[in-house]
């Protein structure tokens, strides 16, 4: 694979990690994913900029999977440009909750993530994540 394929998988990697580390409630290793001047934005639910920041906010968003993540974030439709040692990308992105109580709605949300990267000594890193909602209940 070439550069530019080795860099969009360890892109698409970094954006599956966000979902993973946040959705197993492991603020520390989701802060991690983002560049010390790093930026989170995600409107209504916060907006961080760097990895301290960062975990102390998503920590307060997140619940402990028991036994399974309560929480389900699946992201699709990726479109990455890689110029370089910065990169930008988009993504669409569908957010799950485990029903209970005779809720019947497991779909929470639905938006796109907006990203930039960075390519740090350490690998890939977001810069900027930017969440745009398109639709959700339940909040």
């Amino acid at each position: 694979m070439d550069d530019y394929g080795n860099d969009i998988a360890a892109i698409s990697q970094l954006r599956s990690q966000y979902s993973l580390y946040y959705d197993n409630a492991d603020a520390n290793r989701f802060a991690r994913l983002f560049t010390e001047d790093g930026l989170c934005n995600l409107g209504t639910w916060g907006v961080f900029r760097g990895p301290q920041e960062i975990e102390v906010g998503i920590a307060g968003q997140l619940v402990a999977p028991s036994p399974q993540p309560a929480t389900i974030h699946s992201v699709s439709t990726p479109v990455i440009d890689v110029q370089g040692d910065s990169a930008s990308g988009s993504w669409y992105v569908t957010v799950y909750h485990l029903p209970h109580d005779g809720d019947l709605h497991p779909v929470r949300f639905v938006g796109r993530y907006f990203d930039e990267y960075r390519r740090t000594p350490e690998g890939w890193r977001f810069s900027e994540v930017r969440l745009d909602p398109y639709w959700f209940v339940g909040y």
